[in-house]
């Protein structure tokens, strides 16, 4: 069932944050994943087990939240954890997990913004070395600038109303204070 009003909504939360918007990032996850490693104890000492493990929709969060974090202290170093600087050096990004409930292959789009001048010279590989940190990263990442933050907005709530009303991770969300309106 089409839920139009989840949908402009979600759309309307979104667009609140745009003027802050540079970036529209998407990453890709592996489906599965295959591990090797030498047992190290027991009768079969140094044999080599093999295990193959799937994607599950709590291990994709947990890479993505990993990814933010440290995304967060690659552009703004060490001023993310200290109070006094909290609500100005933080990253914007807002991401949605799509494919978790259709046959779409997974994967986030990501809308970035509150970048450091200085880091956006060198931004897609200090992404690319960020994604490839994580557990379920596949390679090749998608950087794009952002010229119409509202058509991102349109797009990214694709899914919201149709087939994953939470495609929207806004529990993941990076908003610096200062744009919700607290201080810190």
């Amino acid at each position: 069932m089409k839920d139009k009003k989840l949908q402009y909504a979600t759309q309307f939360m979104i667009e609140r944050y745009s003027a802050w918007y540079t970036h529209m990032l998407t990453l890709h996850l592996l489906d599965t994943k295959e591990c090797t490693y030498i047992k190290s104890g027991g009768w079969s000492k140094g044999a080599i087990q093999r295990t193959s493990s799937e994607l599950t929709d709590d291990a994709a969060k947990s890479s993505l939240r990993y990814f933010i974090e440290v995304l967060n202290y690659k552009l703004h170093g060490r001023k993310t954890r200290k109070k006094r600087y909290k609500d100005k050096c933080r990253i914007l990004a807002i991401p949605v997990f799509e494919g978790a409930k259709n046959n779409k292959r997974r994967h986030f789009h990501i809308l970035l913004g509150n970048v450091p001048q200085d880091k956006l010279v060198d931004l897609e590989k200090t992404i690319a070395d960020c994604w490839a940190d994580t557990k379920w990263s596949m390679a090749g990442i998608k950087l794009e600038e952002i010229y119409n933050a509202d058509g991102a907005a349109f797009y990214l709530r694709k899914e919201v109303g149709y087939c994953n009303d939470d495609a929207v991770l806004w529990e993941f969300a990076s908003i610096p204070n200062r744009l919700i309106g607290k201080s810190a």
